[in-house]
């Protein structure tokens, strides 16, 4: 794969602002952050301590895919003392950590980067596509424009020389 697929030669500066600018991002993260809650309390009998954190990462890349990377990021940064807090036993409680505690905090933040890095990459990759198609058919458009108005010059010429 050549090296100019996977950075172009040309930087686009508002292809970082892919995500929506809206409000609607925070009651977004709070309904994800409350599903991926309720999901993991009702599942808490079958799981017990396995996969404290799995609802929670799920719920950051989609905020994330859809909302971009600040609420994400505040989401993942709630969600991580939650879930150690109430799925890590002894349960409800805060204790010193353990090598296991360590060891779920760092699989937690390296699976969330590493996802959030991918997705943060590929939605700049898609809304950078739509503005090269953006400015390749505004291009289009004034080319057309510009050739009506040769032909219709020519045509003047023409009638004028009859």
């Amino acid at each position: 794969m050549p090296f100019t697929t996977l950075f172009p030669s040309i930087k686009l500066r508002n292809a970082r602002a892919w995500a929506p600018r809206t409000r609607v991002k925070w009651a977004a993260l709070a309904a994800a952050f409350l599903i991926a809650l309720i999901l993991r309390l009702v599942l808490h009998e079958q799981l017990g301590p396995r996969y404290p954190l799995l609802f929670f990462t799920l719920a950051t890349l989609v905020v994330h895919f859809f909302f971009g990377l600040f609420p994400a990021i505040v989401l993942a940064l709630l969600s991580l003392p939650t879930g150690i807090y109430l799925f890590v036993p002894p349960y409800v409680s805060f204790e010193p950590p353990d090598g296991d505690d360590l060891l779920r905090v760092l699989n937690y933040v390296a699976i969330t980067a590493i996802f959030m890095v991918l997705i943060q990459y590929l939605r700049r990759a898609q809304y950078q596509a739509a503005l090269y198609y953006e400015i390749a058919e505004s291009r289009y458009l004034m080319l057309l424009d510009s050739e009506a108005d040769r032909a219709a010059i020519e045509s003047e010429v023409q009638d004028r020389e009859i």
